[in-house]
């Protein structure tokens, strides 16, 4: 635009043939000047219909207000911008204006379908973070539970875990006493005068949502109507515990329903599809929970299955790679760790590996490794992100999740392939470090070196970025990634058990990879007092 006012012819083709709309002002009477094709399309319209035009034939009051009112006003900024939707249709524009001394220069653009993909972004990220919330939740309950060693502990955790999380007014834990045909209801928390009486020992044949519920195998949830619509025998029950919602799930183990979990609310309220989801897995939990009480059995048993069901055991096999892992409990009954190994397939057809340990030897380690798992699966799935900045979101998500810091070593590692590197049959694996023992790779020959990148913080220790580390694959090579079990020993130190493990690693150049890590567990005499965690990648040549 000169100093004349005029535009430039040049600058007047170039608009025209961008896709944004763009249209030139008339800064005293606001009256269009210019406007580009894809500005008038934008409006149903064509250049010749708008040029001249004052600014309401271009831009509703709702919209142009928004710019017209600010740079009309010569004490305000030259420059406003602005996103809403446009009046009489179902779409939004994104407005920015501009004062150019006589002229008003303007643009803007359909953002419909952008806001809308944010609105569902948005949504995943909200359906994402309260998913780790409940899971987080779950696995906070499934610690309480595992100190548990009475029904009547049981059911204290399970009515404290009911009123925080839905605002039951109280819950009950009740048993099944199959000798007798009873229900057994061993109350933790304060009823009603009275109410005690109408619940305790009820017959297991009797009228009621409960035993209903236990018969028919499935949850009921019933209001005030419902209740004394089809248990009007019970109206007392209901009237004597001020009853105005009740939610009725069976505990069921191996088939077998051993008792059942009682919430009563004192208003008229309807359970969400998503609290009754969370609702049945708290009664799984709980189940597991009566479990060990009525057997007499030892907590470490529930933390034993919780971290095992953690880690997987489908792993992914796919673009000429082979995985197989292992997993070996430690030896002491009483102790339970955090180890842990993933493979996963990322949407683009990328195997992302992971091998992690989580600090400690007790259930909050165990809990914690779900969270990390659950957590990495999570946002690895969610952006194609280098293992590095992965690692880094990690742990700004883990942060959020809960107050007390995470420690945690982990190594996460991405098989990729140009395609120059797939006519060469070479791979690369790019890799980062938190902490971990560094990973070993076997050539097909048995030789095998360590891949001893100077490692980064821990999980939980700092902010500092991390490094990701680099190096190419041939074909007929194996990759191997171990938690510490595997080479820390009392009398010596970590540095001479990775030398004794890449000693040995030349069994894994053999054709059953599987025995060849059996193998590597057997020299190292097992897990000893701690997990151990191994994952081994084949990568064998592609067709």
């Amino acid at each position: 635009m000169s100093s004349a006012g005029a535009v430039d012819p040049l600058l007047l083709r170039a608009w025209q043939e961008v896709a944004e709309g763009i249209m030139v002002l008339d800064a005293a009477t606001w009256h269009v000047e210019h406007v580009n094709r894809a500005g008038a399309a934008f409006f149903g319209r064509t250049p010749e219909d708008l040029v001249g035009a004052p600014l309401p034939v271009a831009f509703p009051d709702e919209v142009r207000a928004a710019f017209h009112d600010q740079l009309a006003d010569p004490e305000a900024p030259d420059f406003v911008a602005g996103t809403g939707p446009l009046p009489g249709t179902d779409r939004s524009v994104a407005v920015r204006a501009r004062r150019l001394g006589e002229h008003v220069l303007c643009s803007f653009r359909d953002v419909t379908h952008e806001l809308r993909l944010q609105e569902e972004r948005d949504r995943l990220t909200d359906s994402l973070r309260g998913s780790l919330e409940r899971t987080s939740d779950l696995l906070r309950l499934s610690e309480a539970l595992t100190a548990t060693r009475t029904v009547a502990d049981v059911a204290e955790v399970v009515v404290a875990a009911t009123a925080q999380g839905f605002g039951a007014a109280y819950a009950a834990l009740s048993v099944v006493d199959h000798e007798r045909r009873l229900l057994r209801t061993p109350f933790t928390g304060e009823l009603a005068v009275g109410a005690e009486q109408e619940w305790q020992d009820l017959p297991l044949d009797g009228p009621g949502p409960g035993t209903l519920a236990m018969r028919q195998g499935s949850p009921r949830f019933d209001d005030a109507t419902s209740l004394r619509t089809n248990f009007p025998e019970l109206m007392h029950r209901w009237e004597v515990a001020n009853v105005r919602y009740l939610a009725t799930v069976p505990l069921v183990a191996a088939g077998v329903t051993v008792g059942l979990l009682t919430m009563v609310w004192h208003e008229d309220l309807e359970l969400s599809e998503n609290q009754r989801a969370m609702l049945v897995s708290l009664a799984s939990y709980s189940t597991q929970a009566l479990q060990r009480a009525l057997l007499l059995a030892e907590r470490t048993t529930a933390a034993r299955t919780l971290q095992t069901s953690m880690l997987t055991t489908d792993l992914p096999q796919r673009g000429g790679l082979e995985l197989v892992a292992r997993y070996v409990a430690a030896h002491a009954g009483d102790q339970v760790g955090g180890d842990w190994y993933d493979g996963i397939l990322l949407p683009d057809g990328t195997t992302l590996l992971v091998i992690g340990d989580v600090s400690g030897h007790d259930v909050t380690a165990a809990a914690e490794m779900g969270q990390l798992r659950i957590a990495l699966r999570a946002l690895a799935v969610d952006r194609d992100d280098p293992p590095a900045q992965l690692l880094d979101r990690l742990e700004s998500v883990v942060d959020n999740l809960r107050g007390e810091a995470i420690l945690a070593s982990c190594l996460v590692a991405r098989v990729e392939q140009t395609p120059p590197a797939r006519a060469a049959g070479v791979r690369t694996l790019r890799w980062a470090n938190a902490g971990h023992p560094p990973p070993i790779l076997v050539a097909a020959d048995g030789a095998a070196r360590v891949l001893d990148a100077e490692p980064d913080l821990l999980l939980g220790v700092g902010s500092a970025r991390r490094s990701d580390h680099v190096v190419e694959v041939p074909a007929g090579s194996t990759l191997l990634l171990y938690t510490d079990g595997l080479v820390e020993r009392r009398d010596d130190d970590l540095d001479s058990g990775i030398e004794r493990l890449r000693a040995r690693a030349s069994v894994l150049a053999g054709p059953d990879l599987g025995a060849g890590l059996e193998s590597l567990i057997a020299d190292a005499g097992g897990a000893g007092s701690d997990d151990v965690a191994l994952l081994a990648v084949r990568f064998h040549a592609q067709d």
